[in-house]
């Protein structure tokens, strides 16, 4: 349900035709709707809908489509859910609002709901007709209600509907008719009717009203979550609902008396299919529940099964079946009481097998609920799987999971999920390719399939074609899946609570009786009862490791029989994992990773996410200062490492994976927690400006448009796309800041530097060394040059950027300038870069990172190295020292970047 609440506004206050505020205790006409006069004196005391001047309450005249709106503005005003952006929004409808005639009195309250869109343009010729007001109709009020209400709760398609007089409810009004019946604020009449186009009365809208508000009030509906659910042979149910507002619900079911739906009410589900955990929404008929909703996300009924796959035949005794997650075959024999189900209706045995007969060239897609009994086959007892319940959708087309074993433009192979059975298939003309979500075509998934190990989810026809193929690095979903390990997080009478890719996981035992719970001594596997398992968990396990008293995690390896029940678990401490258990096998990985965030790990091909441990290329046993052999922890390390990048980090990964201008490619290897325990990874592509470029130390650092800076390797002489420029042009101070893009090799090394700044690649020629003045003109390296209009100077020197303050320097008989240039077509020059050289004068101050010093023609300030640098290189101990040398003569001296670094 959403939970979306609006700020709540003053009341808009209606006259005219509307009635005044009176008591319900003197109401003199109450009498004449018993069924509704306590709720009629509760809307009242409420402030809800007021009385008249004469005493009377009117409970049977209708409501016109004006009152109904007032109304609801002022119930959505009173429980806090006016809508502030809606509000105020007269002048925007005045036009359209007088053109209907809609009532003054109720103009201001009519522009609410067109802004709040509860009306629609339209509805408004229903209000009036002639200037006289319509009384309202009940589905189109239910239809206002609807829209106010779905801030808060979802509107679904309304196909579960089921008053007699359904077929009457416009397609416009039935979604919002099912809302209002689920959230038990509409209900039929004697006969089960509805009523749409009746007109609504003053005692019907005072219930409206009443029920509404209480849910608004109390942030409930009638939803809550299924604490415990007992199949009585399939005759019927005990279940167990905590509801949302803390009451508890005992209910007993059967499908004779229940109707189970799916949340938007478009399938009929059997109770069968509900199970302890779903959250539900209860539709009351007064005190009698009449439907079930089931709100958990959409599945289809098989997956609430204990098994699903093909019905390959049915018989009197037992059904021949085809395990979805593992293509492998098996008999189930049938409980005599064994209830069957054909597109969410019950059938006779009868009938559901003359309809898989009759489909022969289909699938019998089914879901069994299952239950063991122990019992004696051929004088030995063993235990004996019966199904109680069968859930049948025939479908031309069946789906699979697999590994990929061969992929080619116009087949696959691959082995079956969960068995050693190998299946191949050709793809039907149109088959559709996806990588992950992301539709792709065939080219794309060969290339994926031969870059290592992948997955696909397959849809084969009933010529054996696959009609839709989903490849991704990682393994679907198995609902069979058996013998995973994972790290305990806690155990109760119920189920065991384990950490599952970062994830808190319950699974539930059903009854503990059914589940065999074993212990690690340290050789072997000891079976114990619950107590004795509960107790291990919760022991602290502690060893010394160099005086330290470290607890132990416990560990499970969880056995599931058929489908999702928990048929065994295995429990051994950290230390004994790898004795226990053996070593978990690392699945590799690979592709570009589209997003680090919130721990996980997430690449473009896959849907999965994968969990990123707190610490890489730490050693534990170094965290406890120790040197033991064989700590708990096996003395593993979890590798990180970037190629080309001169830190490899968590926190430098994390940085690249959600930068935009950067691509990441990652090979990692996850355990069966899909916790990655080794990273490695390179950039492929990246753009941004040049900070700085050291060729000899081939050190390049690259500034992204979100203002990271990453420090990147390169080859010995990376190449450029011009002969105008190469790597150790790069290196000098004019490219600095200009725009680039970079591609490397497979070691992650920058191999191609790109500039694609304009104002660089413009001019057909770049000139540099020393600059003076010659005449109006740049001399640079002997040859002169034109200024341009509109040249551009910067420099790390100094901070002026005036053409003027340039010439100035330049004509400077103390300092000595050196520029890049970039020049025009026309001989101009467009673009400088400068850095001073040397400079002598008299010393005037040093202040916050620049000197100060006063040549024979003027004050010149120029950037300097860090203040401890340049104290250290001029042997100076304290700032104040710089006084000493205030109206003396010095010469500073300037690195290659341009800045004073002594003097």
């Amino acid at each position: 349900m959403k939970r979306k609440m609006a700020m709540a506004l003053a009341a808009v206050l209606v006259a005219g035709s509307l009635p005044v505020t009176v008591s319900a205790a003197t109401f003199t006409d109450i009498n004449e709707v018993t069924w509704a006069s306590s709720t009629i004196q509760a809307v009242s005391d409420k402030g809800l809908i007021n009385g008249y001047e004469d005493g009377t309450f009117r409970a049977k005249n209708n409501v016109t489509y004006s009152e109904a709106m007032v109304m609801i503005y002022n119930l959505m005003d009173k429980t806090g859910n006016l809508k502030a952006s809606a509000t105020n929004t007269l002048p925007i409808y005045q036009s359209v609002l007088n053109t209907y005639k809609i009532p003054t009195w109720s103009q201001s309250t009519v522009a609410y709901g067109l802004s709040a869109q509860i009306l629609m343009a339209a509805d408004l010729p229903k209000f009036t007709t002639n200037g006289v007001s319509n009384p309202a109709t009940r589905q189109d009020v239910a239809v206002m209600f609807g829209r106010a209400l779905s801030e808060k709760y979802d509107i679904y398609a309304g196909t579960g509907v089921n008053y007699n007089d359904v077929w009457r409810i416009s397609d416009e009004a039935m979604p919002y008719v099912d809302l209002l019946t689920r959230l038990g604020i509409v209900t039929g009449d004697d006969s089960g009717n509805f009523n749409p186009t009746a007109n609504i009365t003053r005692a019907e809208m005072a219930v409206m009203m009443n029920k509404t508000y209480d849910l608004l009030s109390n942030e409930l509906a009638n939803t809550g979550e299924i604490t415990e659910i007992v199949n009585h042979d399939g005759d019927y149910y005990d279940v167990d609902v905590k509801m949302d507002n803390g009451e508890r619900n005992r209910l007993t079911l059967s499908d004779d008396n229940i109707s189970v739906y799916n949340k938007d009410g478009s399938r009929e589900l059997p109770i069968s299919s509900l199970s302890k955990g779903d959250k539900v929404s209860l539709v009351f008929d007064g005190l009698v529940i009449t439907k079930i909703y089931l709100l958990d996300e959409e599945t289809s009924a098989q997956e609430k099964y204990d098994v699903t796959g093909y019905i390959y035949s049915l018989k009197d005794s037992e059904v021949n079946f085809e395990s979805e997650n593992t293509g492998e075959t098996s008999k189930y024999k049938l409980d005599e009481n064994c209830t069957y189900y054909l597109d969410g209706k019950k059938v006779t045995r009868k009938d559901l097998q003359n309809t898989i007969d009759e489909n022969s060239d289909k699938y019998a897609y089914a879901g069994l609920m299952t239950t063991t009994e122990n019992e004696k086959v051929n004088g030995v007892r063993q235990d004996v799987v019966y199904v109680t319940a069968i859930y049948v959708t025939i479908m031309d087309e069946y789906t699979h999971t697999g590994e990929v074993t061969d992929f080619s433009s116009s087949s696959v192979s691959y082995k079956m999920s969960g068995s050693n059975a190998n299946k191949d298939a050709k793809f039907a003309s149109g088959c559709e390719f996806y990588i992950g979500d992301k539709k792709s075509d065939v080219d794309d998934l060969e290339k994926l399939a031969d870059s290592g190990t992948t997955y696909i989810k397959i849809t084969v026809n009933k010529d054996g074609k696959a009609t839709k193929i989903i490849m991704a690095e990682d393994k679907f979903q198995d609902t069979s899946t058996v013998n995973a390990t994972y790290r305990v997080k806690g155990i109760t009478d119920d189920y065991i609570r384990v950490s599952e890719g970062g994830e808190s996981v319950e699974y539930s035992f059903g009854s503990k009786s059914d589940v065999a719970f074993y212990t690690w001594d340290g050789k072997r596997f000891n079976e114990v009862d619950f107590d004795e398992a509960e107790d291990f968990c919760d022991d602290d396990h502690e060893i010394t490791i160099h005086g330290k008293e470290v607890s132990q995690d416990v560990y499970a390896r969880i056995g599931f029989g058929d489908g999702k029940k928990v048929s065994s678990v295995y429990l051994a401490t950290e230390s004994d994992k790898e004795s226990a258990f053996g070593s978990s096998e690392a699945s590799e990985r690979k592709g570009t990773v589209e997003y680090i965030k919130d721990g996980k790990l997430k690449f473009k091909t896959s849907s999965t996410e994968y969990s990123l441990l707190n610490e890489y290329n730490v050693n534990p046993k170094d965290k406890y200062d120790s040197d033991i052999e064989n700590i708990y922890a096996n003395n593993f390390k979890y590798p990180l490492t970037i190629g080309g990048a001169q830190t490899s980090s968590l926190t430098v990964l994390t940085r690249m994976a959600n930068c935009d201008d950067v691509t990441l490619y990652a090979e990692v290897y996850v355990n069966d927690n899909n916790e990655i325990t080794r990273i490695d990874a390179r950039l492929t592509a990246a753009e941004g400006k040049l900070v700085e470029y050291d060729k000899g130390k081939k050190e390049f650092t690259l500034e992204t448009s979100d203002g990271s800076q990453f420090k990147l390797k390169t080859v010995s002489n990376p190449k450029t796309d011009s002969d105008d420029y190469d790597a150790e042009d790069l290196e000098t101070t004019g490219y600095r800041g200009s725009a680039v893009e970079l591609k490397f090799n497979n070691d992650g090394e920058i191999s191609d530097i790109y500039v694609t700044d304009s104002s660089y690649n413009s001019g057909t020629k770049r000139v540099k060394g020393t600059a003076s003045l010659d005449g109006s003109k740049i001399k640079i390296d002997g040859k002169s040059y034109s200024w341009d209009s509109k040249t551009y100077i910067t420099s790390s020197s100094f901070t002026y950027s005036t053409k003027d303050m340039f010439e100035r320097m330049l004509q400077d008989k103390d300092i000595e300038v050196y520029v890049e240039a970039t020049i025009s077509d026309s001989n101009k020059v467009e673009r400088i870069n400068a850095r001073v050289e040397s400079a002598e004068g008299e010393f005037v101050e040093y202040d916050s990172g620049s000197v100060v010093i006063e040549t024979d023609s003027r004050k010149w300030s120029f950037n300097t190295v860090s203040k401890n640098t340049l104290l250290k290189n001029c042997g100076l101990d304290d700032e104040k020292d710089f006084e000493k040398k205030e109206g003396k003569n010095v010469t500073l001296e300037f690195n290659s970047d341009g800045l004073v670094e002594e003097f």
